[in-house]
């Protein structure tokens, strides 16, 4: 007797409500939230729109090539605070509304340099960056408020901060142990100071920004909020903090909750501020806000000063909004945001909160009751379509509301609004397995035949390793030191086109098995072989105490059994070839790695990587066979290295020094 459709309706509406709750539940894990948040990237490199970034508000870079071209005249970074008084003289014949300096100025500078002919102290040049901000009087300089081991009691310049100019502390927004302001004199002589902290969220990029901090009892605002107040301009009385809003003059910016762990007590709640980001830095090789070189307009500052045309008007900046910042890699001044693009210089991210500030226009979350009942929605839709349908149209429901639900959240995230789309997609996933199931059990029993579909094919070797050792051959494995080699044939894309088929193989495994035997007479082991490429592995399975040794011996072994094969092909009329060899050392992870059914012995891990990386970079400086410092120090045999430099590796933040390691003579 069939159910009644009441029976079926009752039964959807509970898959449903068991797949949102169990969505919503997952949804608390720290996994889901950050998919969660990197959905929301997807979603906000999509809908960002460049065009609508304010034209007033222009990005002044302290670049590579600002430091290098003025180090033959003021020295290397940093600079004295004498050439920062020329930008903003520069900028004040404009003149500029507003003059955000995203660089700290808490130290005194007490050296001593020559500049224009004549020789400057510190203290004269300290005193000329303060005099031109005073003349300028719209110049907004950053605080520091990262240094956790400042204590309350002894904060530079904290009773200033006390003046009419700060805040009175808002329990609401975070709190810091201290703050640094700039030098006396230049906290004076600036028209307002803010905090550049930045706030990373918990998967890495920036997303939020911290619009005030307490400091004892007081508040600090942010370098934007403090650009605001002198652009505006907005009045210290027209800033204040409403529920979850905080008033900045006529805008109402959204806050958000953040849970922030302290290392000194139990965490803490404060209120954030999503940044709505207006584009990348660059999109379609246009700059989302208008950059200028720092050394252009110094330079055009110099010819006005000997009455010359200058290379940059100063005009250009007149009622402007100037963000002075980092980007030169060396300053560590650049963040990860929801861009895939690059990275983002502070000084930008500082730009979008201005811009978010002054134009109106914020990221808002949907908030938890409405996100849950999106989640409701989606679960129940789809559990009452399980119930009443058929497997297929069951899954095309799902499909369908997943669809309908990634449009919507896209036109949202356009309009300055977060829908959470995880926990639906979940919810709506699980609700459409329920149905499967409920069919599966419930409706299909008399219908299903039982049978098997697939059986597993492996290697004899593979198999017998598993009936003797079946725990060794898991997925997973040991830690590590050991060193790996990567050799790679170069032009071989060429030879193959040009050579037959039946020819390039045969040479290619005379090759294989001359490299081979080489490896094997050094105690390494093959990992694999990808086309031309040979990975060797050293130290591993069986530990050695000279793998890096034997990894370089092994790597010159090579070239000289490619050496002897050359002439051997040379006089058989074959092509020679040639090879470029990269080896590191350092901590890898070693053991039997793939699936359940096929798996083999490899390494992986940073190192492995990196050594990948060093076999490509002799294409870049002519060599055959490159290594890293790791393996350089691990050397105890003596061999005839050749520093290259330091190197940026592409998928390493920091620089490896490298070394190429030439064949005995």
């Amino acid at each position: 007797m069939r159910r009644s459709l009441c029976a079926t309706l009752a039964i959807g509406c509970a898959l449903g409500a068991a797949a949102a709750a169990l969505a919503w539940a997952l949804g608390q894990t720290a996994f889901l939230r950050t998919v969660e948040l990197k959905t929301y990237d997807y979603r906000v490199r999509l809908a960002a729109d460049p065009a609508s970034a304010r034209r007033d508000l222009v990005l002044v870079s302290i670049d590579d090539s600002s430091i290098r071209r003025l180090e033959p005249q003021v020295g290397r970074w940093p600079w004295p605070r004498l050439v920062h008084a020329s930008l903003i003289d520069y900028l004040r014949r404009a003149p500029a509304k507003a003059i955000v300096y995203d660089v700290l100025f808490t130290e005194r500078d007490r050296r001593t340099f020559q500049a224009g002919g004549d020789t400057w102290t510190g203290e004269e040049s300290d005193l000329a960056l303060a005099t031109s901000a005073s003349r300028a009087g719209n110049v907004v300089f950053a605080a520091d408020v990262t240094a956790d081991e400042v204590a309350l009691e002894d904060v530079r310049g904290l009773s200033a901060l006390r003046g009419s100019r700060f805040f009175e502390a808002d329990p609401a927004f975070e709190s810091r142990p201290g703050v640094i302001l700039p030098y006396a004199e230049l906290t004076e002589a600036a028209a307002a100071v803010g905090h550049s902290l930045t706030i990373y969220d918990a998967d890495g990029p920036v997303r939020r920004t911290a619009p005030f901090v307490r400091v004892g009892t007081v508040g600090v605002p942010s370098i934007a909020v403090a650009a605001v107040m002198v652009a505006g301009p907005v009045a210290r009385e027209s800033i204040r903090r409403n529920g979850d809003t905080l008033e900045v003059g006529r805008a109402a910016a959204p806050l958000v909750a953040a849970r922030i762990p302290s290392f000194y007590g139990p965490a803490a709640d404060a209120r954030r501020l999503l940044i709505r980001f207006t584009g990348p830095v660059l999109k379609d090789g246009r700059p989302t806000y208008a950059d200028y070189s720092f050394y252009d307009l110094f330079y055009s500052e110099q010819q006005l000063l000997a009455e010359q045309a200058p290379a940059v008007d100063p005009a250009v900046f007149r009622d402007k909004i100037v963000v002075v910042g980092t980007t030169a890699a060396g300053l560590r001044d650049l963040f990860t945001v929801p861009f895939a693009e690059g990275s983002m210089p502070g000084m930008q991210v500082h730009a979008n909160v201005i811009d978010n500030l002054l134009s109106g226009r914020f990221m808002r979350p949907l908030g938890r009751a409405g996100n849950l009942g999106v989640l409701l929605a989606c679960a129940l839709a789809v559990g009452i379509a399980g119930a009443l349908t058929a497997v297929g149209p069951t899954l095309a429901a799902a499909a369908l509301m997943i669809a309908g639900l990634a449009w919507a959240s896209y036109l949202l995230i356009g309009q300055g609004v977060w829908i959470g789309v995880a926990e639906p997609v979940l919810g709506a996933t699980f609700a459409a397995f329920g149905g499967t199931a409920y069919h599966y059990f419930a409706e299909g029993r008399e219908k299903r035949r039982v049978k098997k579909l697939f059986s597993r094919f492996v290697s004899r070797d593979v198999y017998e390793q598993l009936l003797a050792d079946p725990a060794g051959a898991r997925i997973g494995g040991a830690r590590r030191e050991m060193s790996v080699l990567f050799a790679d044939i170069r032009g071989f894309t060429a030879l193959t086109e040009r050579g037959q088929p039946e020819a390039v193989v045969a040479q290619l495994n005379e090759y294989f098995s001359a490299m081979v035997d080489v490896v094997f007479r050094h105690r390494g082991t093959i990992d694999k072989f990808v086309g031309d490429m040979v990975m060797a592995l050293f130290g591993a399975p069986v530990p050695d105490a000279d793998h890096a040794d034997n990894a370089v011996k092994a790597a010159l072994g090579m070239l000289a059994a490619l050496g002897g094969l050359n002439a051997k092909w040379a006089a058989e009329g074959r092509p020679a070839l040639d090879i470029g060899i990269g080896v590191n050392s350092g901590d890898m992870l070693a053991g039997n790695i793939g699936s359940d059914t096929i798996m083999s012995y490899t390494v992986i891990g940073d190192a492995v990587n990196l050594g990948a990386r060093l076999e490509s970079l002799n294409k870049e400086y002519g060599t055959r066979l490159i290594v890293s410092d790791a393996t350089r120090t691990r050397l105890k045999g003596r061999y005839d290295l050749r520093p290259l430099g330091s190197v940026t590796v592409k998928g390493k933040s920091e620089e490896v020094a490298i070394f190429a390691v030439l064949p005995p003579s």
